[in-house]
This record gives C-alpha cells, structure tokens and sequence, in this order.
C-alpha cells in the first residue's frame, strides 16, 4: 500500500514537472504567434500544429498543472505544515519576505491591469512581435474572420462581382462546391490559404475610389470595424480602402490633423484624441 501511495507520488511530481515545460513553451509560442485574424489567414503554423492547436494544448496542460498541483500538495500537506510551523515560531523569520513577495504581487498585477512600465514593455514587446509578422499589407485579411464567410457573403461586404470571382478561383484551378464555401473551406480543399485565394479575387471589386469617398460614416463603420486598420500606415490604409494617399493626407490637414502617410494611423488617431476608424471617416468625407 505505503509503495502504491509512494508510486503515486512520483507520477503527480512527473506529470507537475512535465505540465510547467509544456506551458512554458506553449506560453512562449502563444506570446510571439501573430494576431488571431492574421494567423488563421495565412494558416500559420509551427511545429505541424497551427495557433489553435497550440491554444488547446496550453489549456489542456493548464488543467493537468492546476489538478496535479492540487494533488502534489495533498501528498505533501505535512512536510508543507511543518514548513509553515517553523515559520510562523519565527525559526527562519519570514514574515519580511512574505510582505515582499504580497506587495510584488500586487504591484505587478497594477501595473499589468493599468499597463503601465515596466509591465507595459512586456506588453508592447508582445504587440510588436505579434504585428511583426505581417510584412505586407496583402497579408491582412479584409476583415476580422474573412476566411469563415461565404463566397457570397465576402463578395457583398468586399463589393466584389461574385461570378468574376468563382470564374477566377477556377480558372486557378481551385476545387469550390459553390457560392456557399467559405475561403477557409476552399483552402483545405485545395491545399492553400485564405490569404491566397483573396489575393486572386480581391482584382474583381466593382467599387470605385469616388464612390468610396461618397460612403456615409455609418457605412464606412459597417465596412472597415474590425479590419486592423490601426497597425496600418496611412498609406497602407489608403491602398487598403482604395483612396488617393494624398487626398487622403489633404482631408486630415483641412481637420488640422497633421501626418505623413508613413505615419501608424493609430498613434496619428491617439495624438488627436481619435480613433483609427474616425481618422477613416474624416479621410474619406466628401
């Protein structure tokens, strides 16, 4: 029984060990893994396993770390009392280091919830590693979770002619059931990206840059909320939407906003007290 209980031990202690490792690699990859929508576009992946995957892993061995930890100190409960005996007699005079460690804890976790340094850098290292990996306008969706749209329904957010757009998937040789596939599907099917096949359809938009400018703020919103129009320069984000750079540029002026078109569109939103989808709208007013 004594050895049962011993072999027990030993296999929480291992599965403990184990499942701190795999969370510390999962929780690296999971801080450097691109934007969700940006991830899920190009079919990222690392190891054979793309961002999902690696999320579900992370979470699994969450769970074992949490239960097995809980078990480890059940079979340790009396060499832990006796730990926490020695200290409160004040054998090894904790009682600073205690207050040491809550304070730290708290400080940390102010910081972090009001992102403020030194745990604002760790979070502004995580939003440059993960925009990092975009390198191209091209590589960003349309809008966020594109690749799960219908044909039809990406051509009519994406003012795209929807036969224009089957014959151009086939004529590239790409497998489609019909209007009703998603990019998403039709890449599995055909061994490619979302990000590909966009790039093939994205030529057959019917909308032109006057009618664009001619859009209300209400339908601007309706089109371009969630696209990351924020990681975008502003003149990415006039090539995204389809405007002149400078016309664009001359819109912000005439609203006393000053920027180049190499500048973030959310730091130029920030400096003004805007937000990256209201410099949009006042760049494409009449």
């Amino acid at each position: 029984m004594r050895k049962n209980k011993q072999s027990t031990r030993s296999l929480v202690a291992f599965l403990v060990t184990w499942s701190f490792l795999l969370l510390t690699v999962t929780g690296v990859v999971l801080y450097i893994v691109p934007q969700g929508r940006v991830a899920y576009w190009v079919h990222w992946s690392l190891a054979g396993m793309e961002k999902a995957q690696w999320g579900w892993v992370h979470m699994m061995f969450g769970g074992v770390f949490i239960v097995t930890g809980i078990l480890h100190l059940y079979f340790n409960w009396k060499p832990f009392k006796r730990y926490l005996a020695d200290r409160v007699k004040g054998h090894l005079e904790m009682k600073r280091e205690i207050f040491v460690a809550t304070a730290l804890t708290l400080i940390i976790l102010l910081l972090s919830a009001f992102n403020l340094p030194p745990a604002s850098w760790v979070i502004d290292l995580n939003d440059w590693l993960k925009s990092a990996w975009v390198t191209s306008p091209e590589l960003e969706p349309p809008f966020g979770h594109a690749e799960e749209v219908s044909l039809a329904g990406l051509s009519k957010r994406m003012d795209l002619d929807l036969d224009k757009v089957l014959a151009e998937l086939r004529s590239q040789g790409m497998q489609i059931e019909g209007k009703g596939d998603s990019l998403e599907k039709i890449a599995r099917r055909n061994h490619t990206t979302p990000m590909t096949l966009y790039g093939f359809i994205r030529q057959h938009m019917r909308q032109r840059s006057d009618q664009l400018e001619a859009m209300t703020p209400e339908a601007i919103e309706a089109k371009y909320a969630g696209t990351g129009l924020g990681r975008k320069s502003l003149e990415e984000l006039c090539r995204t939407v389809g405007i002149d750079l400078q016309r664009g540029l001359d819109k912000l002026a005439a609203a006393d906003i000053q920027a180049q078109g190499s500048d973030n569109t959310r730091e130029v939103a920030d400096r003004y007290g805007l937000t990256p989808l209201e410099l949009l709208q006042i760049m494409m007013q009449r």
